[in-house]
């Protein structure tokens, strides 16, 4: 993570200066993940399982590429455990997931306006981590285990939210985000015989501050 971290940082560092005659932004934001979750079947019985609620934050960077239309490249880092529940038991693992990906902005005014509501979709990828400590023995683990293992998925989000400029070069943000990918079935691994697939969403609101050069 701290490495994912620093290499955005430099970018930021050195891309933004580069482009301060055109309508650039960079800044960030954070927030909450709340995420859906599935049901898991081993043909006796069922159990919920997926990522516990949890922070998140992250990094934009973004151009205004029309009068109303802009583009974003982001980066969000989320706390996001693992965990299982059912038949009165429950199991849960440290988890994060890191998400990144570009996105088309659709303004309903004009991006030189104070307020600006907007429609968001893209896509890129999601990379889902275990990254607790391995126990001998997991409830529920005739359904699922969770593992310290990582995935890579292909992920799509869309969602929407509204620019405020709250000073010449500084706008305050506010956005709901779904972050949709297939369930990661190899970081919540289902038990042999036992059947578990789907999509997994992720809503995100954030809020946060940007700057425009």
């Amino acid at each position: 993570m701290k490495a994912i971290c620093t290499s955005i940082f430099t970018a930021l560092v050195v891309i933004a200066p580069a482009c301060f005659a055109q309508k650039w932004e960079v800044g960030g934001v954070t927030g909450g993940g709340f995420s859906s979750g599935l049901t898991v079947s081993n043909g006796l019985a069922t159990a919920n399982t997926g990522l516990a609620n949890g922070l998140a934050f992250g990094a934009v960077l973004g151009q205004n590429l029309y009068p109303r239309i802009s583009g974003e490249l982001r980066y969000t880092y989320h706390f996001s455990d693992l965990q299982i529940s059912g038949s009165g038991q429950s199991a849960s693992f440290t988890g994060v997931t890191h998400s990144m990906h570009y996105d088309i902005l659709v303004h309903r005014r004009s991006t030189r306006s104070r307020l600006q509501p907007f429609a968001a979709a893209g896509g890129g990828m999601r990379v889902f981590r275990g990254v607790g400590t391995e126990a001998p023995y997991q409830p529920l683990s005739s359904f699922a285990l969770l593992t310290k293992t990582q995935q890579w998925m292909p992920m799509v989000t869309f969602g929407g939210g509204i620019k405020c400029a709250i000073a010449p070069r500084v706008l305050l943000r506010f956005e709901v985000r779904d972050y949709l990918t297939r369930f990661p079935t190899k970081v919540i691994a289902p038990a042999p015989g036992a059947h578990l697939s789907g999509w997994l969403h992720d809503f995100v609101p954030m809020a946060g501050i940007t700057f425009v050069f």
